[in-house]
């Protein structure tokens, strides 16, 4: 009788993705749902989903598009933004909100953020305000789901708000603007895949962008844009509608993680706790050199990313100096993994690598 032998192998480790969209099954079927009933362009669906998105966060209209440059694009032509008017935003603001204000014409100021933190200060901004303009507009920006929260009491400001990091969370009103935008891209708190959402209380503004989107009744000479979130986008949209709380709980659970494994390290965080945070991205300030931190988490097969793509300023071609702290969390951050989907003994073993990064 032959002896049966006893083997014992290692588990092999698998890689973690910096970054992973939020998405099941459900999203699967609403999406087939809508191929199966011929729905691809803009229709019912998208508006649903405009319905359901404003009434869950208390708005009463909400107007889908298909990216957050033209949500952008759309808002500030609602509010007459043109050549001779200023729009200040942080130097790490959404490309998209620059990009667009650029299509108006309009000039751009951008705003180094304060040492600390992921938002400009309330004098930095104001400063950036304070030249000649015709209408002045700030984009309020809730950088990686970090509240942000600026005043401009007696002056002539309008306020675009970007709450992309925040949406489903507990916002004060002052965090919001005349117009809020929420992007809805593919690593998004909530995703349709590309995409984003305006949201406002203003019937006439949500009428000017109304008449703005291609696709609404228009009057002769009029100008329209395509920029419509199609109906399998929207789809998708209505079951992370569904979830978001579910998201949200989770991405804070494994945050309050990691920021326990920083306390006992040299790094980095700008995230507080408790907090309102809900961590779309997880930004590291490291103090080892940038190339060796990266070659540190691929040792471990964790993926991270820069925690900021490119900030504004190296876009506009100004000059690095002049935004130190944008630049330090540019050159010296890494964004580790935070998406829901991620396993316990994957959030276990990232929190370790931040205790193991000395």
């Amino acid at each position: 009788m032959a002896l049966a032998g006893v083997y014992r192998t290692e588990r092999k480790i698998q890689p973690i993705e910096a970054q992973r969209p939020s998405l099941s099954k459900d999203e699967l079927e609403s999406v087939l749902d809508c191929l199966i009933h011929d729905r691809l362009m803009s229709g019912s669906v998208a508006g649903r989903f405009e319905k359901s998105f404003a009434h869950a966060f208390g708005f009463k209209h909400a107007l889908s598009v298909n990216s957050q440059a033209a949500a952008y694009h759309l808002a500030y032509l609602a509010l007459g933004v043109g050549a001779g008017d200023l729009v200040a935003m942080s130097s790490i603001a959404p490309v998209g909100a620059y990009d667009a204000a650029r299509y108006t014409g309009a000039d751009v100021a951008l705003v180094d953020i304060e040492r600390g933190s992921f938002h400009p200060s309330q004098d930095a901004v104001q400063a950036a305000l304070s030249r000649e303009a015709g209408k002045k507009i700030y984009i309020l920006d809730h950088t990686f789901g970090a509240p942000a929260s600026l005043e401009f009491p007696g002056e002539n400001v309008q306020i675009i708000a970007d709450f992309t990091g925040l949406v489903g969370a507990e916002i004060q009103p002052s965090q919001f603007g005349a117009l809020s935008i929420c992007g809805m891209s593919q690593y998004d708190l909530m995703t349709t895949g590309n995409g984003a959402i305006i949201v406002t209380n203003d019937s006439k503004l949500f009428q000017k962008i109304d008449s703005l989107r291609y696709g609404s009744k228009r009057q002769e000479g009029s100008i329209a844009y395509d920029y419509r979130l199609e109906d399998f986008q929207a789809a998708i949209g209505l079951e992370q509608l569904t979830r978001l709380a579910v998201t949200l709980a989770r991405r804070r659970k494994i945050g309050v993680k990691y920021i326990e494994s920083l306390q006992r390290t040299q790094h980095e965080t700008y995230f507080k706790t408790p907090g309102p945070d809900c961590h779309l991205r997880f930004p590291i300030v490291v103090s080892r050199p940038h190339d060796e931190v990266i070659r540190y988490f691929n040792s471990l097969q964790i993926g991270v990313t820069r925690a900021v793509d490119l900030p504004l300023h190296h876009l506009a071609g100004l000059p690095r100096l002049e935004y130190p702290n944008a630049e330090r969390l540019y050159q010296k951050s890494v964004s580790v993994p935070v998406y829901p989907a991620l396993s316990a003994n994957n959030v276990e073993r990232i929190a370790q690598s931040l205790r193991g990064l000395l």
